[in-house]
């Protein structure tokens, strides 16, 4: 029974896990008409158009902006560890190279009208720049005249942006719907190009009655339903988002547009059509952020920013080994002795409980015989075998259940480890010893997951087996499925689990000698 139920839970770890890396984010895009016009029409209640030769241009496509070589007009800026590529144009951003641990990454993976790019059909142009920041401005019908802004942060952590609109002619005008767009897509990381489009979403952050943090939703087909605290996509290790300000004003909703041969989520964020009196100006502001996903500083940030990080279903677990690590990472100066010194203490705190595990599996094993006497003398009354079985545990002072309690406790343990090692920004890129150059990578010769599979063979040799052929071969089979499923898992993760494997060896070769 013990065997079945380790069986069970071990397979159903592994099912979760399968699920959350390849399936869970692999979101089912909408149709190509479920895009929503709201973007370009004009809301109930807006103003109509004044004269026929004041009627709203239609909103500019990613395809009417010049192809021609951009970059000679880009103008470039840099803050922090990235460095930004400013399409005049568009007054918008069509490139940032950001200097990761491992290389340097491009966060946007296809230029087209580029982030925070306007629908408005006018041709911007760049008015004024200093280290931090550049202004762009554009002339509309009318006299309308328009200015968009942007002010970098010098660490790389807040921007803001901000539009302003002016009537500066003698007539009113209407400024038609526009609408502002993040996206589509989210560059990453070279290690994680084949699994980014599974990974990209569009997403919102908003505060539910009675939660003290913010709630993250995967934007589909309807838009935004409640007053956003920030708005943008994302991906693994990445964060492209809008922030405060008048987003709150706003109902973002979710596009999609051809980012090489996939389809990609764009963040947009319509406004409806507005009468504009001679010297009427509006004005639109907003902060955001454009960087990795690094959870503490996410959260020194504020805004809810760090709920972008995906912890999973065991989040608070994820979080405390997530700062655990970080903490022994300040002491030790290195990641890989972090995980060594995590794993060893979790193992300290289950190793009462091993022992008592492995007791438990050696008397079950003794009373197997015992065991099936009584299934077999009472196969034709079953609540009698029951109360027969339940006495035979009695007799002998064990459970069932005792053997499979250390395994039960590690499971939240490994699905916390899991999300943390694979989502955490900090362990990208971070070095070990020897040939482990990126914890958060798979081991490239695949050395750690053998050994581990190798010494998992060995454990189940060594402990106590059940009586049960069929339940035997299937216990054997456990070391070849966990070394297979651990081929493609981060290094660091394989760490653990290794060291869990090795004490778990050493365990059974001490109480084996024990109580020979």
């Amino acid at each position: 029974m013990q065997r079945n139920l380790i069986l069970a839970v071990v397979l159903s770890s592994l099912v979760y896990i399968g699920w959350y890396s390849y399936l869970g984010k692999n979101l089912k895009p909408p149709a190509a008409g479920a895009q929503t016009a709201a973007a370009g029409a004009v809301t109930p209640g807006s103003p109509a158009p004044l004269a026929a030769g004041a009627a709203a241009p239609a909103p500019a496509s990613s395809a009417a902006l010049p192809a021609a070589d951009w970059k000679k007009s880009a103008a470039a800026i840099s803050a922090g560890k990235a460095a930004y590529l400013f399409y005049p144009d568009a007054a918008s951003i069509k490139s940032v190279i950001y200097q990761g641990p491992v290389a340097p990454i491009e966060l946007i993976p296809d230029a087209g009208q580029g982030f925070f790019a306007s629908s408005l059909p006018y041709r911007f142009r760049l008015k004024a720049r200093t280290a931090g920041s550049l202004e762009f401005s554009a002339d509309g019908p009318g006299g309308l005249t328009v200015t968009k802004k942007f002010v970098l942060s010098a660490d790389g952590g807040i921007n803001s942006f901000s539009m302003d609109i002016t009537n500066k002619g003698r007539t009113p005008q209407i400024l038609p719907a526009w609408e502002l767009t993040v996206g589509p897509g989210l560059g990453t990381a070279k290690s994680e190009e084949k699994e980014n489009p599974k990974l990209w979403r569009a997403a919102y952050a908003f505060m539910e009655t009675g939660r003290k943090h913010p709630t993250v939703k995967v934007l589909k087909d309807e838009p935004a339903q409640n007053d956003c605290v920030w708005a943008g996509v994302d991906n693994r290790y990445f964060l492209a988002a809008l922030a405060g300000g008048n987003l709150d004003k706003t109902r973002p909703l979710r596009r999609e547009e051809k980012v090489g041969t996939n389809k990609a989520p764009l963040l947009a964020v319509p406004f409806a059509a507005e009468q504009l009196n001679p010297g009427e100006s509006r004005r639109w502001a907003t902060s955001f952020y454009l960087g990795p996903k690094d959870y503490q500083r996410l959260q020194k940030l504020g805004m809810g920013l760090d709920r972008s990080v995906d912890f999973g279903f065991f989040s608070p677990l994820a979080k405390l080994a997530n700062s655990a690590l970080t903490y022994f990472f300040r002491l030790t100066g290195n990641f890989g002795a972090a995980i060594v010194i995590l794993s060893v203490l979790i193992q300290l705190l289950l190793t009462p409980l091993s022992f008592k595990s492995y007791k438990a599996m050696a008397v079950m094993k003794k009373i197997q015989p015992e065991m099936q006497e009584i299934q077999k003398r009472y196969k034709d009354d079953p609540k009698r075998m029951n109360q027969e079985v339940m006495d035979l545990y009695k007799r002998h002072g064990t459970n069932p259940l005792g053997g499979c309690l250390p395994m039960l406790l590690q499971i939240p343990v490994f699905f916390a480890l899991f999300t943390a090692l694979r989502n955490s920004w900090t362990l990208h890129g971070a070095p070990f010893i020897f040939w482990i150059k990126d914890l958060s990578a798979k081991d490239p010769f695949y050395v750690l997951p053998l050994v581990m599979g190798g010494i998992m063979f060995l454990q189940q040799h060594l402990s106590p087996q059940t009586a049960d052929p069929a339940q035997a071969a299937m216990m054997k089979w456990m070391p070849l499925i966990f070394t297979f499923m651990f081929l493609s898992f981060p290094s660091g993760l394989v760490m653990y689990w290794l060291i869990n494997s090795i004490w778990g060896f050493a365990q059974n070769m001490y109480l084996k000698n024990k109580m020979a």
